[in-house]
């Protein structure tokens, strides 16, 4: 039998092709009962030769399912984020769901209109990593029925969560800075208003404190996370006398050690630097980082987990919290 146009092939033709009912095809697609395997292989081996694909919008609005999630990440240049997205990605494919990726560029506005385009596409659940995301934001998506959890952060009391510890991590860096002799430190954060930046900020102050050294506001500079903000924002930290640099992330910490680089500046000799995340390529520079490993593809995929169970069944909203680890190198002038 010839095969026929692809937007011509119906269930119905498949039906007819291996002598069943189109109830039978439909059933052996979505690995339902009611079919042998031998049937089941019979009529996925017709739909190859008959060049069908079920239609996938119609199937959507008959069973309620559309088996795709949509995933919202603040920057898919960051290789942080992209591990996360990685997560999702296993986790949800293992599960028979697609991944719909939506990159917001660090902009809100970029941000609400993807929360827009995946309501229109029909997407069973959320997965939010965002910098930006506001109660109004999270409202909007539960109005409209689509489960959503927040990855990474936590954007809200009313939607469970699978973040770090930001606090806890932030702890452990700055006490071990202050071992290392660093005294009068510069910090290039995040955006303001981020949940990330005022943990990790109030851990330093807390560290402070603790060791009697004052709170210098000047030496704070607050921009958007990337590498190249990193390299632009050091030449005014270090014209404020400072002795070290704490960076929001490894990609600021690397841009800020490539300024170093540029303009001769000797890592730790002249200046001390780290970051934060433990990125793989911060271990493979030729002063080593010192940073804060975060387990970013298992945070991604609790995330998903924990979003298919509230998919399934829906639940209280529950917070999973991930320790992190502080990972002492060489960019604190540590001994190897």
């Amino acid at each position: 039998m010839r095969p026929l146009g692809h937007n011509m092939v119906s269930i119905v033709d498949v039906a007819r092709h291996c002598g069943v009912t189109p109830s039978s095809v439909s059933r052996a697609l979505n690995n339902k009962a009611g079919v042998s395997e031998s049937l089941r292989q019979k009529i996925k081996q017709a739909c190859i030769e008959l060049n069908y694909a079920p239609n996938e919008v119609a199937r959507t609005l008959i069973t309620k399912e559309s088996k795709l999630i949509g995933l919202i990440i603040p920057d898919l240049v960051s290789t942080y984020y992209a591990s996360i997205a990685k997560g999702v990605n296993e986790y949800l494919r293992s599960q028979g769901y697609n991944v719909l990726l939506c990159d917001c560029n660090r902009d809100e506005h970029i941000e609400k209109d993807n929360i827009q385009f995946l309501k229109r596409q029909r997407v069973e659940g959320i997965i939010m990593v965002s910098v930006t995301a506001s109660e109004s934001d999270i409202k909007a998506i539960k109005d409209s029925g689509i489960q959503v959890v927040a990855a990474d952060v936590e954007l809200s009391d009313s939607i469970s969560s699978v973040i770090n510890d930001n606090y806890t991590g932030a702890l452990q860096l700055f006490r071990h800075m202050i071992h290392q002799g660093c005294k009068n430190i510069g910090l290039i954060l995040g955006n303001k208003r981020s949940k990330t930046t005022i943990d990790r900020l109030r851990a330093f102050k807390q560290v402070m404190e603790e060791n009697a050294i004052e709170f210098n506001e000047h030496n704070i500079i607050y921009t958007d996370a990337t590498f190249e903000n990193g390299y632009k924002k050091t030449k005014g930290l270090l014209g404020k006398g400072i002795d070290s640099i704490f960076a929001i992330n490894d990609s600021v910490a690397l841009g800020a050690i490539k300024y170093c680089q540029d303009h001769g500046i000797k890592i730790p000799d002249n200046i001390k630097v780290a970051g934060y995340d433990d990125l793989e390529i911060s271990s493979m520079i030729s002063v080593p980082l010192t940073t804060v490993h975060q387990r970013k593809i298992f945070l991604g995929k609790k995330a998903a987990e924990l979003l298919l169970q509230e998919i399934e069944n829906a639940q209280d909203p529950i917070k999973i919290v991930l320790t992190p680890k502080l990972v002492v190198r060489a960019s604190l002038g540590e001994k190897q």
